[in-house]
């Protein structure tokens, strides 16, 4: 069982709940409610996995 099957404290309602949508109907998340539904105490530990994730995408 991973860690999200074992920590359910949030679910796709969660997502939808702080999603965003601009005037071309283009969906986005801000990161700082991004971490608090992830559950990242620390906003540093958090910009580590968003920097992480920048560098996979850029392969």
């Amino acid at each position: 069982m991973n860690q999200l099957e074992k920590n359910e404290t949030y679910d796709n309602r969660t997502f939808e709940d702080i999603k965003h949508i601009d005037e071309n109907g283009i969906e986005y998340w801000y990161a700082r409610e991004l971490q608090k539904v992830l559950d990242y105490k620390e906003w540093r530990k958090f910009e580590n996995v968003i920097k992480k994730a920048k560098e996979a995408c850029q392969f």
